[in-house]
């Protein structure tokens, strides 16, 4: 068995390692290839050598021409084998150049008395194994004739060249009999094997395809919960603002209400998209030399409100022998912590929350930065450490009622960790409180460009700050292009209020007309906002096309698409600036207002 299961590992030495890694029907016919073409080379060289000891030159040639043909073919359909990776066709032409070789070698020496006729009964098992039970019975077929034909020679004597007799003969015979059964015995065990390996792989195909089904459902499940909490109090508080005998107080908390549960919808929706986009592999992280005191300490001013909100404090604590910068991305790492901490503050009634930044050495390294999270709350029991860290999880289902959230955060954070090079750990005993402990490397990757560290957008991570730049009252006109009525009625309500004349475009082709129109007019647009999604011509080919013809106007995307690089795509077609939807009032009058005052 050990011997058999060394031949295996010696094939699979000379199979191409992508081959290793798809189909298990593809790294099937890949094996039989690389067995078949070392038996073949072995036995070809064996028998060359047996040739020439035994034959006459002038006799020995016509056998070993046949042989070092094959030899040479099966070493160069290996060697294509690596080059092109197609397993399927390498399998079929290694079928039919083990009967080319057998044909050949068979009329020289001899017909019916050729010492190779043993390798006929190995054709219809190579191409069981390298073409699939259909070839067996094309293969046997043509076999039966030939042999059939070679018969037919003899008998109405039909001259062949001479084969060995006698002594020699019996020799050659068992030499090709025994690399016959070599072949023949490796082929179906070793094609046992891989069936039993195929199989396992579908197996666990298969586990895992129902397990993904499961996720899904339950993933499904969990999101269509989380909307339509937020929903059913957004349209029945719409209701309610439609009541003629609401007072003042009462519209105000409807309105209150419309605006915190718009809030957490928005959120549950850009939680969702960072998790799928690091589930994914395509989130985006741009490392850099970063200071760790700056993000904490930016971190806690922001979330010290609502710790004092709730009664608790929010310390911030630095050990000593900490590195000014280390290199990570000060975004991606304000997003852990801002979760983490928020986190905390919620799950604790009672006491306090601290984060701590310590330096922690390492052998041969510039050492971790650790961030550590304690919080006096509720802790988590030793079975659910785990299960916390799993999207739309909390340690008690109750929670979620209790305590709120989505049981995103968590998740969003280890992916993050994980792909900062961290680690994400978890310390807590039930009743008295956790410890969430953020390891990041010190060091940059060799050659890897240092700067000077990004400036913290905390608008971009945490989503819960709008820049709120001073501004006059604005003054000027705006093109605004956007096809939908609903959203156009509302840029109208918040731009008009505030002085500003608007002229509105429902496509890109009119976009592109009024825009260029009221230049020639000599009444321009101080600014255009850009909606991308739009039929006719989008919002990235209308921003492209005013930039050919010439228009230096700023120019503000506005679009639905708020991941990283829908903003970097919008710049790069030509606009200024990018305001996401849902549209934040404030953010928009900003950018408004920069631009406006620009010459």
């Amino acid at each position: 068995m050990r011997g058999a299961l060394g031949w295996v590992e010696f094939v699979d030495r000379w199979v191409p390692e992508p081959l290793h890694r798809g189909d298990p029907g593809v790294r099937r016919r890949a094996r039989v290839i690389v067995f078949n073409v070392t038996v073949m080379v072995t036995y070809s060289l064996v028998r060359i050598v047996i040739e020439l000891a035994l034959e006459p030159f002038a006799a020995a040639w016509r056998g070993v021409i046949p042989l070092a043909f094959g030899c040479g073919a099966g070493v160069g359909l290996t060697a294509w084998l690596w080059r092109r990776g197609d397993a399927e066709r390498a399998a079929r032409a290694g079928m039919w150049l083990v009967a080319a070789v057998a044909v050949a070698f068979t009329l020289a020496k001899g017909g019916m008395r050729s010492p190779g006729l043993p390798w006929f009964v190995v054709i219809p098992v190579l191409a069981r194994a390298c073409a699939g039970s259909r070839a067996v019975v094309t293969s046997t077929g043509l076999v039966a004739a030939f042999l059939v034909g070679c018969s037919l020679f003899d008998l109405f004597g039909v001259e062949l060249p001479g084969g060995p007799t006698g002594v020699q003969l019996s020799v050659e015979r068992l030499v090709a009999l025994l690399a016959a059964t070599v072949l023949c015995g490796g082929l179906v065990y070793m094609h046992g094997i891989f069936e039993e390996e195929a199989q396992r792989a579908l197996v666990a195909a298969r586990d895992a395809a129902t397990s993904a089904s499961r996720a899904k459902s339950l993933f499904v499940a969990n999101v269509s919960h989380e909307i339509r909490t937020p929903m059913t109090a957004i349209l029945g508080y719409t209701d309610v603002l439609a009541e003629a005998d609401l007072s003042e107080a009462e519209r105000r908390e409807a309105i209150e209400t419309l605006r915190r549960n718009g809030h957490h919808l928005l959120a549950l929706i850009n939680d969702m998209l960072d998790l799928s986009k690091i589930e994914a592999g395509g989130l985006e992280v741009r490392c850099s030399e970063t200071s760790p005191i700056s993000v904490a300490q930016h971190v806690v001013a922001l979330l010290r409100e609502r710790a004092r909100s709730k009664g608790l404090l929010l310390e911030l604590e630095v050990g000593g022998d900490l590195p000014d910068r280390i290199w990570s991305d000060a975004l991606r790492v304000q997003q852990i912590l801002v979760n983490l901490i928020g986190n905390a503050i919620k799950f604790t009634e009672r006491g306090g929350v601290r984060l701590l930044v310590s330096h922690q050495a390492v052998s041969g390294t510039p050492g971790e930065i650790v961030f550590d999270v304690i919080d006096s709350g509720i802790g988590i029991a030793a079975g659910d450490r785990e299960r916390v860290f799993a999207p739309f999880s909390q340690a008690d289902p109750s929670e979620s009622r209790r305590y709120g959230g989505t049981g995103l955060g968590l998740a969003i954070s280890l992916g993050l960790a994980e792909q900062l090079g961290g680690k994400l750990e978890l310390e807590s005993e039930l009743g008295r409180g956790s410890t969430f402990r953020l390891r990041l490397p010190v060091g940059a990757p060799e050659g890897a460009q240092r700067g000077a560290p990004p400036p913290i957008d905390s608008e971009m991570v945490t989503r819960e700050s709008t820049p709120q730049l001073a501004r006059a009252a604005l003054r000027g006109r705006v093109l605004v292009a956007e096809d939908g009525v609903d959203n156009q009625r509302l840029i109208e309500r918040l731009l008009s209020r505030v002085g500003l004349e608007l002229e509105f475009a429902s496509d890109g082709r009119a976009a592109i007309d009024q825009a260029l129109a009221a230049e020639h007019q000599g009444r321009p647009f101080g600014a255009v906002l850009m909606d991308m999604q739009m039929p006719e011509i989008d919002g990235y080919a209308a921003t492209q096309a005013l930039r050919d013809a010439g228009f230096a106007r700023p120019i503000i995307a506005l679009s639905a698409h708020a991941m990283t690089e829908d903003r970097e795509r919008c710049l790069a077609c030509g606009c200024d600036a990018f305001a996401a939807k849902p549209i934040d009032r404030r953010a928009l009058l900003d950018l408004l207002a920069e631009y406006l005052a620009k010459p």
